[in-house]
């Protein structure tokens, strides 16, 4: 019982990082990853790395805590076709955050 509630703490999580993300109107840039995959909806084209909290102005604090949970050693980035924030990690590709994919 206590792994599923630590289960729907990080979905929930995931899912205010998603929202603010969408809110932020994140990326602001075109660039795009090509050749890396998203997990969920498997497009190849779609993939934006997220901006840091540093490179925007006045980001919200929970951006900034959400980076600091999710990035790890790699980068956030936005699935533009699935709406999915994934983990850009070297060697591995694009990873959902929930260690699902």
């Amino acid at each position: 019982m206590l792994l599923r509630a630590r289960e729907m703490e990080l979905w929930e999580r995931i899912e205010q990082l998603r929202s603010l993300v969408m809110e932020m109107g994140l990326p602001r840039h075109e660039m795009a990853y090509f050749g890396v995959v998203c997990p969920y909806c498997g497009k190849s084209d779609r993939i934006h790395r997220l901006e840091e909290p540093s490179e925007l102005d006045a980001a919200p604090w929970e951006y900034h805590q959400a980076w600091q949970e999710f990035a790890g050693e790699g980068e956030l980035v936005l699935c533009k076709f699935c709406r999915q924030v994934l983990r850009l990690e070297q060697g591995k590709g694009a990873v959902g955050l929930g260690g699902d994919s």
